[in-house]
């Protein structure tokens, strides 16, 4: 029996929402999560594989706490923002996966930056004011560690050389590049694109309910219980917790309890904190760094997200 458990091999994904960090991934891996042909690691979202398990037998057992149980869906979907911005862990991906297929969905890199900023305020893990925080020079090579680096804000918006990294592991035909405005515009043509891509029913239709928006705290202390750390919190989580209430659904619970306590109403362009003029000097600063990043992704797509982007003045959302 003991055997027989430990030959048992989960599922590897052979699709994979890849990117771009505050783009709309964590609504676009929901809604493609309830199709019946997809099964997906959702108390795996945003912890890229490779890096929380390194040895194989470790991720194979996390994978298989995942519930429901595999039921022979032929899409096997995980997403994590960071497998675009790390070329190590697109290299992965493709060692052990030569044939996935990948999604990215990108957003005005302005605006994504301010969102990521403000999100993370709101998790209560970035403490700098919005110069400070958004305003410095950025790094051109790091890789992924434990800790990660959720901070660089600017460098997760130059997506030409994440885009271009991609395509060294994977060819074009494997690639689907989405627009933020479409998902919150048009999400049935979206939806469509992508069911397309992964070669499913393409008449299925989600329930088409936005998550992980940056928003406004309901409970501050809320906030702070959810996000706290400590030996003691971790002593009561493996010894107390762990064993009535498994890891995989503590994260889907916490994810819930964030959801919950994040405020929907208004859609404000950003936190009542945030001092418009502070927001537009951050604005000009960012879209210079932006335009020839830009323009080498339009010519290597062939697209045109910079008349889209950069051809009026632009207005963070959430």
């Amino acid at each position: 029996m003991n055997e027989k458990h430990r030959q048992k091999q989960a599922p590897f994904p052979n699709a994979f929402l890849a990117g771009v960090q505050k783009a709309g991934t964590t609504t676009l891996n929901g809604w493609i999560s309830q199709h019946p042909q997809v099964y997906c690691y959702n108390s795996l979202k945003d912890i890229p594989l490779f890096v929380k398990f390194p040895q194989p037998e470790q991720l194979n057992k996390r994978l298989l706490l995942e519930t429901p149980a595999y039921n022979k869906e032929p899409v096997v979907f995980h997403s994590a923002v960071n497998y675009i911005f790390y070329p190590s862990l697109l290299q992965q991906i493709a060692l052990k996966q030569p044939a996935a297929k990948l999604i990215v969905i990108l957003r005005n890199p302005v605006t994504r930056a301010i969102s990521s900023y403000f999100y993370f305020r709101k998790m209560m893990r970035e403490k700098r004011d919005m110069e400070t925080a958004l305003i410095y020079q950025p790094q051109k090579k790091f890789e992924i560690t434990r800790d990660n680096n959720d901070f660089t804000y600017i460098e997760h918006g130059f997506y030409y050389e994440q885009v271009k990294n991609c395509l060294r592991c994977f060819p074009k035909a494997q690639l689907l590049v989405l627009d933020y405005d479409d998902l919150e515009n048009n999400p049935g043509k979206l939806l469509q694109e992508v069911f397309h891509f992964l070669n499913i029913d393409e008449k299925f239709k989600p329930s088409l309910i936005a998550k992980n928006i940056t928003g406004e705290l309901k409970s501050r202390y809320l906030q702070q219980r959810l996000v706290k750390k400590s030996g003691f919190h971790k002593w009561i989580v493996d010894n107390l917790i762990d064993p009535w209430l498994p890891v995989n659904k503590r994260k889907l619970l916490k994810n819930k309890m964030f959801e919950l306590n994040t405020s929907r109403s208004g859609k404000q362009a950003a936190p009542v904190w945030a001092e418009e003029e502070t927001i537009k000097k951050i604005q000009e600063k960012l879209t210079g760094l932006y335009l020839h990043d830009t323009a080498n992704l339009d010519e290597l797509l062939h697209t045109d997200f910079f008349s889209k982007w950069f051809a009026h003045d632009i207005v963070p959302k959430e």
